[in-house]
């Protein structure tokens, strides 16, 4: 997710097709090389590598932490996300991570406007925005540098391009969450009076998933853009809705956004698991959401929405997941996309 991020509010609304959504990538799958180990009986398995993109969830934020290492922000104080929690799970030895998380990451600034981004606007239309404020603008350390003003996605094929190069790990797994912080610009615009009503974040769906999918087919089929084309394992983590059931059963903070975060899920769901891109998608929104009797406490338990220590101000609560969050969406993606 993000630094004052969420996971929210949408509502029904059909989608245009993948076709319209993708635009004219051409599908050319090449194989990854494997690094092969001299051995007197068999060659040792490659190096498992990691590499994970997407917003602040993927950086292991939480204001809290935030607030208490301020100014310095140091990425070690953020090693307790999914990511890191996921990573542990990941058999093989040595192995590797590499994290390029970014808080207040959105699908515009995750392609950017560098020479990847312009490309992508002549190919498949959209307009994309400057990458990564947060350590652009900020100033704050990242987990893993990418360097200047290049994008997020742009680092993420150039990983993926040197792993797969003689003498390189190649790259076996790559998860992405992506897509809150577009929801989350919408909620401002929409939260006088508030609560916002869902209706209002009808825009911000359909541009979430055309971007979401040609980042993926830019990751897939990197040799169009100047990389190589992936073939390993790649997973999109579908969030969860802090605005649910916070406090009282079926009395969401955002009226609707259950249905709506659920919606946008449902249809993510098909455009990445189509075999082109062919992602694995774990959905967190089930667990988080339950919609039932028991959702204030999974979302006070497994979100900061309602730490004491944070704001109380309903958009300026802390919709990072806690600790134990953090850990579940790992056993999410661990059991949804073994």
């Amino acid at each position: 997710m993000y630094l004052r991020m969420q996971a929210t509010n949408r509502s029904a609304v059909s989608f245009p097709s993948r076709n319209g959504l993708i635009g004219c990538v051409v599908a050319i799958v090449l194989a990854l090389s494997a690094l092969a180990f001299a051995s007197t009986a068999s060659a040792a398995p490659p190096k498992p590598n990691y590499l994970a993109l997407g917003d602040s969830l993927a950086f292991g934020y939480s204001a809290q932490l935030f607030n208490q290492n301020f100014p310095a922000e140091p990425p070690t104080a953020f090693e307790n996300g999914y990511v890191n929690d996921y990573f542990a799970t990941i058999t093989g030895s040595p192995k590797t991570l590499i994290n390029y998380g970014c808080p207040g990451e959105t699908t515009d600034s995750m392609i950017g406007t560098g020479p990847l981004g312009k490309a992508m606007e002549a190919k498949l239309g959209g307009t994309h925005t400057e990458a990564c404020g947060y350590h652009n603008l900020g100033g704050y350390p990242l987990h893993n540098e990418y360097g200047g003003m290049k994008s997020q996605l742009e680092a993420a094929l150039e990983t993926i391009a040197a792993g797969a190069a003689p003498g390189g790990t190649p790259v076996e797994t790559v998860t992405l969450d992506i897509g809150p912080n577009d929801e989350v610009h919408q909620l401002d615009q929409c939260s006088n009076p508030f609560p916002p009503q869902v209706n209002c974040f009808l825009p911000v769906l359909p541009h979430i998933l055309k971007n979401l999918v040609d980042i993926l087919d830019v990751i897939r089929f990197g040799s169009t853009w100047g990389g190589v084309n992936y073939t390993g394992k790649l997973v999109v983590l579908g969030v969860y809705n802090p605005y649910g059931a916070l406090f009282k059963p079926n009395h969401e903070l955002v009226p609707m956004s259950n249905k709506a975060q659920a919606l946008l899920n449902s249809e993510e769901k098909k455009r990445v698991t189509e075999p082109e891109p062919g992602a694995c998608y774990a959905n967190s929104l089930p667990y988080f959401n339950p919609q039932n009797h028991t959702e204030p406490k999974r979302l006070q338990t497994l979100t900061e929405m309602a730490n004491p220590n944070g704001p109380t101000n309903t958009l300026q609560r802390d919709i990072h997941a806690s600790p134990l969050g953090y850990q579940e969406l790992a056993n999410i993606i661990a059991e949804e996309c073994p």
